[in-house]
Protein backbone atom coordinates (compact mmCIF):
# COMPACT_ATOMS: atom_id res chain seq x y z
CA UNK A 1 0.00 0.00 0.00
CA UNK A 2 1.26 3.49 -0.85
CA UNK A 3 2.65 5.25 2.23
CA UNK A 4 1.87 8.78 1.01
CA UNK A 5 -1.21 9.62 3.04
CA UNK A 6 -2.90 11.91 0.52
CA UNK A 7 -2.23 9.50 -2.32
CA UNK A 8 -3.74 6.69 -0.27
CA UNK A 9 -6.91 8.77 0.15
CA UNK A 10 -6.94 9.58 -3.56
CA UNK A 11 -6.61 5.90 -4.48
CA UNK A 12 -9.38 4.90 -2.07
CA UNK A 13 -11.69 7.51 -3.61
CA UNK A 14 -10.73 6.54 -7.16
CA UNK A 15 -11.38 2.86 -6.53
CA UNK A 16 -14.71 3.57 -4.81
CA UNK A 17 -16.18 5.17 -7.94
CA UNK A 18 -17.54 1.88 -9.23
CA UNK A 19 -17.35 -1.89 -9.07
CA UNK A 20 -14.06 -3.73 -9.50
CA UNK A 21 -13.03 -4.43 -13.09
CA UNK A 22 -12.89 -8.18 -13.76
CA UNK A 23 -11.35 -9.59 -16.95
CA UNK A 24 -11.36 -13.38 -17.38
CA UNK A 25 -11.48 -13.87 -13.62
CA UNK A 26 -8.71 -11.39 -12.78
CA UNK A 27 -9.56 -8.31 -10.69
CA UNK A 28 -8.08 -4.94 -11.64
CA UNK A 29 -8.28 -1.76 -9.57
CA UNK A 30 -8.83 1.61 -11.23
CA UNK A 31 -5.71 3.20 -9.80
CA UNK A 32 -3.55 0.33 -11.05
CA UNK A 33 -4.99 0.53 -14.55
CA UNK A 34 -4.63 4.32 -14.74
CA UNK A 35 -1.13 4.50 -13.23
CA UNK A 36 0.22 1.70 -15.46
CA UNK A 37 -1.43 2.59 -18.77
CA UNK A 38 -1.60 6.39 -18.43
CA UNK A 39 0.92 7.48 -15.78
CA UNK A 40 0.80 11.14 -16.87
CA UNK A 41 -3.00 11.16 -16.70
CA UNK A 42 -2.83 9.52 -13.27
CA UNK A 43 -0.43 12.19 -12.01
CA UNK A 44 -2.55 15.02 -13.43
CA UNK A 45 -5.67 13.53 -11.83
CA UNK A 46 -3.89 13.23 -8.49
CA UNK A 47 -2.62 16.82 -8.61
CA UNK A 48 -6.09 18.08 -9.52
CA UNK A 49 -7.59 16.08 -6.65
CA UNK A 50 -5.03 17.55 -4.21
CA UNK A 51 -5.73 21.09 -5.40
CA UNK A 52 -9.47 20.62 -4.96
CA UNK A 53 -8.98 19.10 -1.51
CA UNK A 54 -6.74 21.98 -0.46
CA UNK A 55 -9.21 24.59 -1.66
CA UNK A 56 -12.06 22.85 0.15
CA UNK A 57 -9.94 22.80 3.33
CA UNK A 58 -9.13 26.50 3.00
CA UNK A 59 -12.81 27.31 2.49
CA UNK A 60 -13.61 25.33 5.65
CA UNK A 61 -10.87 27.13 7.58
CA UNK A 62 -12.19 30.54 6.51
CA UNK A 63 -15.60 29.54 7.84
CA UNK A 64 -13.96 28.50 11.12
CA UNK A 65 -12.34 31.92 11.40
CA UNK A 66 -15.81 33.49 11.62
CA UNK A 67 -16.30 31.85 15.04
CA UNK A 68 -15.88 34.20 18.03
CA UNK A 69 -12.65 36.24 17.74
CA UNK A 70 -10.73 33.62 15.75
CA UNK A 71 -9.84 35.77 12.74
CA UNK A 72 -7.43 38.28 14.25
CA UNK A 73 -5.89 35.65 16.50
CA UNK A 74 -5.26 33.37 13.53
CA UNK A 75 -3.62 36.19 11.56
CA UNK A 76 -1.21 36.72 14.47
CA UNK A 77 -0.51 32.99 14.58
CA UNK A 78 0.21 32.99 10.85
CA UNK A 79 2.79 35.76 11.27
CA UNK A 80 4.60 33.62 13.84
CA UNK A 81 4.40 30.56 11.58
CA UNK A 82 5.87 32.49 8.65
CA UNK A 83 8.84 33.52 10.82
CA UNK A 84 9.40 29.81 11.59
CA UNK A 85 8.95 30.50 15.31
CA UNK A 86 6.08 28.09 15.96
CA UNK A 87 6.57 24.69 17.60
CA UNK A 88 3.77 22.09 17.53
CA UNK A 89 2.74 20.42 20.79
CA UNK A 90 1.02 17.14 19.92
CA UNK A 91 -1.54 15.41 22.13
CA UNK A 92 -3.38 12.08 22.07
CA UNK A 93 -6.15 13.44 19.83
CA UNK A 94 -3.86 13.14 16.79
CA UNK A 95 -2.95 9.49 17.44
CA UNK A 96 -6.50 8.29 18.03
CA UNK A 97 -7.51 7.97 14.33
CA UNK A 98 -4.67 5.44 13.95
CA UNK A 99 -6.11 3.22 16.67
CA UNK A 100 -4.43 4.55 19.79
CA UNK A 101 -6.61 5.29 22.82
CA UNK A 102 -7.40 8.57 24.50
CA UNK A 103 -6.02 9.04 28.00
CA UNK A 104 -9.48 8.46 29.44
CA UNK A 105 -10.15 5.44 27.22
CA UNK A 106 -6.83 3.88 28.19
CA UNK A 107 -7.57 4.20 31.92
CA UNK A 108 -11.00 2.60 31.52
CA UNK A 109 -9.46 -0.30 29.60
CA UNK A 110 -6.89 -0.93 32.34
CA UNK A 111 -9.52 -0.71 35.06
CA UNK A 112 -11.59 -3.59 33.64
CA UNK A 113 -9.34 -6.38 34.95
CA UNK A 114 -7.37 -4.43 37.53
CA UNK A 115 -9.39 -5.19 40.64
CA UNK A 116 -9.47 -1.48 41.48
CA UNK A 117 -12.54 -0.12 43.27
CA UNK A 118 -14.73 1.01 40.37
CA UNK A 119 -16.81 3.69 42.19
CA UNK A 120 -13.62 5.39 43.43
CA UNK A 121 -12.01 5.07 39.99
CA UNK A 122 -15.07 6.49 38.22
CA UNK A 123 -15.32 9.37 40.65
CA UNK A 124 -11.76 10.37 39.76
CA UNK A 125 -12.59 10.16 36.06
CA UNK A 126 -15.75 12.25 36.36
CA UNK A 127 -13.78 14.93 38.20
CA UNK A 128 -11.10 14.91 35.50
CA UNK A 129 -8.59 13.52 37.99
CA UNK A 130 -6.78 11.25 35.56
CA UNK A 131 -3.51 11.32 37.51
CA UNK A 132 -5.34 10.07 40.61
CA UNK A 133 -7.16 7.39 38.58
CA UNK A 134 -3.82 6.18 37.18
CA UNK A 135 -2.33 6.17 40.67
CA UNK A 136 -5.20 4.00 41.91
CA UNK A 137 -4.59 1.50 39.10
CA UNK A 138 -0.84 1.55 39.76
CA UNK A 139 -1.26 0.94 43.50
CA UNK A 140 -3.64 -1.96 42.96
CA UNK A 141 -1.61 -3.74 40.27
CA UNK A 142 1.51 -2.04 38.91
CA UNK A 143 2.31 -4.89 36.54
CA UNK A 144 -1.16 -4.87 35.00
CA UNK A 145 -0.93 -1.14 34.29
CA UNK A 146 2.52 -1.43 32.72
CA UNK A 147 1.48 -4.36 30.53
CA UNK A 148 -1.45 -2.37 29.12
CA UNK A 149 0.78 0.64 28.55
CA UNK A 150 3.19 -1.47 26.49
CA UNK A 151 0.40 -3.29 24.63
CA UNK A 152 -1.59 -0.17 23.79
CA UNK A 153 1.14 2.35 23.01
CA UNK A 154 3.93 -0.01 21.98
CA UNK A 155 2.06 -1.40 18.99
CA UNK A 156 3.53 -0.45 15.65
CA UNK A 157 0.95 -0.25 12.85
CA UNK A 158 2.14 -0.18 9.25
CA UNK A 159 2.54 3.27 7.76
CA UNK A 160 -0.14 2.39 5.22
CA UNK A 161 -2.62 1.91 8.09
CA UNK A 162 -2.08 5.28 9.76
CA UNK A 163 -4.90 7.79 9.55
CA UNK A 164 -5.57 11.44 10.14
CA UNK A 165 -3.78 14.76 10.08
CA UNK A 166 -0.84 13.36 12.06
CA UNK A 167 0.27 11.76 8.76
CA UNK A 168 0.66 15.22 7.20
CA UNK A 169 2.53 17.00 10.00
CA UNK A 170 5.90 16.83 8.16
CA UNK A 171 4.39 19.05 5.45
CA UNK A 172 3.74 21.82 7.95
CA UNK A 173 6.40 21.41 10.65
CA UNK A 174 9.93 20.27 9.89
CA UNK A 175 11.79 21.22 13.06
CA UNK A 176 11.29 20.41 16.77
CA UNK A 177 8.15 18.52 17.83
CA UNK A 178 6.89 18.27 21.41
CA UNK A 179 4.45 15.59 22.51
CA UNK A 180 2.95 14.09 25.63
CA UNK A 181 2.13 10.88 23.70
CA UNK A 182 3.84 7.63 24.66
CA UNK A 183 3.62 6.08 21.18
CA UNK A 184 6.25 6.26 18.42
CA UNK A 185 4.00 7.48 15.60
CA UNK A 186 5.71 10.84 15.13
CA UNK A 187 9.17 9.34 14.84
CA UNK A 188 7.92 6.80 12.32
CA UNK A 189 5.97 9.30 10.20
CA UNK A 190 8.84 11.79 10.04
CA UNK A 191 11.38 9.10 9.18
CA UNK A 192 9.14 7.96 6.32
CA UNK A 193 9.37 11.50 4.91
CA UNK A 194 13.16 11.33 5.30
CA UNK A 195 13.08 13.88 8.13
CA UNK A 196 15.20 12.64 11.02
CA UNK A 197 15.47 14.19 14.46
CA UNK A 198 18.91 15.21 15.69
CA UNK A 199 17.89 14.22 19.21
CA UNK A 200 15.04 12.29 20.81
CA UNK A 201 14.69 13.40 24.43
CA UNK A 202 12.63 12.20 27.37
CA UNK A 203 11.25 15.10 29.39
CA UNK A 204 12.23 13.81 32.82
CA UNK A 205 15.97 13.78 32.02
CA UNK A 206 16.21 16.34 29.20
CA UNK A 207 18.74 18.59 30.89
CA UNK A 208 20.20 19.54 27.52
CA UNK A 209 16.87 20.50 25.94
CA UNK A 210 17.19 24.25 26.55
CA UNK A 211 20.66 24.36 24.94
CA UNK A 212 19.77 22.18 21.95
CA UNK A 213 16.43 23.89 21.35
CA UNK A 214 18.07 27.30 21.49
CA UNK A 215 20.75 26.23 19.01
CA UNK A 216 18.17 25.12 16.47
CA UNK A 217 18.55 21.35 16.65
CA UNK A 218 15.62 19.29 15.40
CA UNK A 219 14.32 17.56 18.53
CA UNK A 220 11.55 15.09 19.28
CA UNK A 221 10.76 15.87 22.90
CA UNK A 222 8.58 13.23 24.54
CA UNK A 223 7.58 15.36 27.49
CA UNK A 224 6.11 12.51 29.54
CA UNK A 225 8.44 9.77 28.34
CA UNK A 226 7.61 6.48 26.68
CA UNK A 227 5.65 3.29 27.27
CA UNK A 228 8.82 1.28 27.93
CA UNK A 229 9.47 1.73 31.64
CA UNK A 230 7.95 3.34 34.73
CA UNK A 231 11.33 5.02 35.25
CA UNK A 232 11.07 6.78 31.89
CA UNK A 233 7.54 8.14 31.95
CA UNK A 234 5.09 10.44 33.76
CA UNK A 235 1.75 8.71 34.29
CA UNK A 236 0.55 8.52 37.90
CA UNK A 237 -0.10 11.19 40.50
CA UNK A 238 3.20 10.35 42.21
CA UNK A 239 5.01 10.70 38.85
CA UNK A 240 3.51 14.13 38.24
CA UNK A 241 4.25 15.38 41.73
CA UNK A 242 7.84 14.16 41.51
CA UNK A 243 8.69 15.38 38.04
CA UNK A 244 6.77 18.67 38.07
CA UNK A 245 8.28 19.77 41.38
CA UNK A 246 9.97 23.17 41.50
CA UNK A 247 13.56 21.92 41.38
CA UNK A 248 13.11 19.00 38.96
CA UNK A 249 14.53 18.85 35.42
CA UNK A 250 11.08 18.68 33.80
CA UNK A 251 10.11 21.97 35.43
CA UNK A 252 13.37 23.92 35.45
CA UNK A 253 15.08 22.75 32.25
CA UNK A 254 12.16 21.82 30.01
CA UNK A 255 8.90 23.58 30.85
CA UNK A 256 10.48 27.01 31.21
CA UNK A 257 12.31 26.49 27.91
CA UNK A 258 8.97 26.03 26.15
CA UNK A 259 8.44 29.76 26.59
CA UNK A 260 11.39 30.61 24.34
CA UNK A 261 9.00 30.65 21.35
CA UNK A 262 5.32 30.09 20.61
CA UNK A 263 3.67 26.67 20.80
CA UNK A 264 0.66 25.40 18.86
CA UNK A 265 -1.33 22.76 20.74
CA UNK A 266 -2.87 20.13 18.44
CA UNK A 267 -4.96 17.20 19.67
CA UNK A 268 -4.73 18.39 23.28
CA UNK A 269 -7.80 18.81 25.47
CA UNK A 270 -6.03 21.26 27.84
CA UNK A 271 -8.59 20.52 30.52
CA UNK A 272 -7.36 20.07 34.11
CA UNK A 273 -3.94 19.41 32.65
CA UNK A 274 -0.75 19.39 34.76
CA UNK A 275 1.27 20.86 31.90
CA UNK A 276 -1.25 23.70 31.69
CA UNK A 277 -1.02 24.25 35.44
CA UNK A 278 2.77 24.38 35.32
CA UNK A 279 2.68 26.87 32.45
CA UNK A 280 0.27 29.08 34.42
CA UNK A 281 2.69 29.09 37.35
CA UNK A 282 5.55 30.15 35.07
CA UNK A 283 3.42 32.93 33.56
CA UNK A 284 2.53 34.20 37.02
CA UNK A 285 6.19 34.18 38.08
CA UNK A 286 7.64 35.81 34.96
CA UNK A 287 4.74 37.99 33.79
CA UNK A 288 2.62 37.35 30.70
CA UNK A 289 3.94 40.44 28.90
CA UNK A 290 7.49 39.05 29.04
CA UNK A 291 6.59 35.73 27.41
CA UNK A 292 5.49 34.66 23.93
CA UNK A 293 1.87 33.76 23.31
CA UNK A 294 0.90 30.16 22.67
CA UNK A 295 -2.06 28.95 20.61
CA UNK A 296 -4.39 25.95 20.50
CA UNK A 297 -6.90 24.57 18.02
CA UNK A 298 -9.79 23.57 20.30
CA UNK A 299 -13.32 22.31 19.79
CA UNK A 300 -16.13 24.51 21.07
CA UNK A 301 -18.82 22.03 20.05
CA UNK A 302 -21.48 21.81 22.77
CA UNK A 303 -20.00 24.83 24.59
CA UNK A 304 -22.19 27.83 25.28
CA UNK A 305 -20.77 31.32 24.72
CA UNK A 306 -20.37 31.65 28.48
CA UNK A 307 -18.55 28.32 28.80
CA UNK A 308 -16.27 29.21 25.90
CA UNK A 309 -15.41 32.54 27.53
CA UNK A 310 -14.67 30.81 30.83
CA UNK A 311 -12.32 28.35 29.11
CA UNK A 312 -10.55 31.16 27.27
CA UNK A 313 -9.88 32.96 30.55
CA UNK A 314 -8.44 29.80 32.11
CA UNK A 315 -6.18 29.19 29.11
CA UNK A 316 -4.96 32.79 29.11
CA UNK A 317 -3.45 32.22 32.55
CA UNK A 318 -1.00 29.93 30.72
CA UNK A 319 -0.58 32.43 27.87
CA UNK A 320 -2.53 30.07 25.60
CA UNK A 321 -5.04 31.57 23.18
CA UNK A 322 -7.63 29.29 21.55
CA UNK A 323 -8.77 29.17 17.95
CA UNK A 324 -12.14 27.46 18.15
CA UNK A 325 -13.74 25.03 15.72
CA UNK A 326 -17.11 23.28 15.91
CA UNK A 327 -16.79 20.59 13.24
CA UNK A 328 -14.97 17.29 12.90
CA UNK A 329 -11.73 17.22 14.92
CA UNK A 330 -9.31 16.01 12.23
CA UNK A 331 -10.96 17.83 9.32
CA UNK A 332 -10.97 21.12 11.23
CA UNK A 333 -7.34 20.86 12.30
CA UNK A 334 -6.27 19.89 8.77
CA UNK A 335 -8.23 22.84 7.34
CA UNK A 336 -6.62 25.32 9.74
CA UNK A 337 -3.14 23.95 9.03
CA UNK A 338 -3.73 24.25 5.28
CA UNK A 339 -4.72 27.89 5.73
CA UNK A 340 -1.76 28.47 8.05
CA UNK A 341 0.58 27.08 5.39
CA UNK A 342 -1.10 28.82 2.46
CA UNK A 343 1.11 31.57 1.09
CA UNK A 344 -1.70 33.51 -0.56
CA UNK A 345 -3.84 34.36 2.46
Amino acid sequence: MNNNYLERLFIEELNSEGEEIVIRGSVFLRDQILSKLEPETYELAFQDWKNQRKQQAIDTANQILEIADNKQRFHKLKEIFRRNKLTPFIGAGLSMPSGFPSWKGFLYEVQKESGADFPIFEEHIHKGEYEEAAQLLFDVDEGHLQEHLENQFGKSPNLGELQGIICRLPEFFKETIITTNYDDLLKKIYADQDIHFDQELCGIDAEEFKKLFGEGYRILLKLHGTFISKNKRVLTQDDYQRHYSEHNILRTCVMESLFSQSLLFLGCSLDKDRTLQCMAEIVEERGKDNLPKHYAFLSCENLSDKERTTRRKVLQKSNIFPIWYDGDHDESIEALLELLNDGES
